[in-house]
């Protein structure tokens, strides 16, 4: 039995989505190559930025959920599909990310798990594929549980935190994934 239920944005998510944000501030940027401004971190840019995605998910641009606990439907991380490739490749690469408070209690796996199953079923995807920093154990443990394969290395593909970064890559076929 699932601990977290993920489902897509709405409106009213924008004030506790800031909230872990900010909660997670140097924890989320990180592992990012490009860094939020000053001004994202507002109640106005999440409404915005809610606005914005279920826009692109309505376009088939770009999906993003919010992952919540079961038992206090509090926000706790969020799963997001991008750089979308249809016909012929139908594939798009997950991304995701945690309140650091419940890193390593298996809930991330769960949350991916749920958003694998949507993004193979609902959005019809073929073929999904994520890239993690070697030394994020954890994340890559997380992509491990759910099924995904290592499929390489792409040796400094992303500039972050002045660094040119290396990336496993990693990738699960819709035929591959057991529910």
């Amino acid at each position: 039995m699932s601990r977290v239920f993920i489902r897509a944005y709405i409106e009213e998510d924008a004030l506790e989505l800031l909230e872990l944000n900010i909660r997670n501030r140097e924890h989320f940027e990180f592992w990012m190559p490009l860094k939020p401004k000053e001004e994202q971190y507002s109640l106005g840019a999440h409404q915005e930025r809610i606005r914005q995605t279920l826009q692109k998910m309505q376009d088939d641009r770009y999906y993003a959920f919010g992952v919540f606990l079961k038992e206090n439907n509090a926000l706790i991380g969020e799963v997001s599909a991008s750089f979308i490739e249809r016909f012929p490749a139908e594939t798009c690469m997950i991304g995701y990310q945690l309140d650091r408070n419940y890193n390593g209690q298996g809930l991330m796996a769960e949350a991916v798990s749920q958003a694998v199953a949507l993004l193979f079923d609902k959005y019809a995807f073929h073929r999904l594929r994520a890239e993690v920093m070697p030394e994020n154990i954890g994340s890559s443990r997380v992509l491990e549980k759910v099924g995904f394969r290592r499929e390489g290395l792409a040796r400094k593909s992303l500039y972050i935190n002045g660094n040119w970064e290396d990336f496993t890559m990693f990738a699960l076929l819709k035929e591959e994934f057991l529910v």
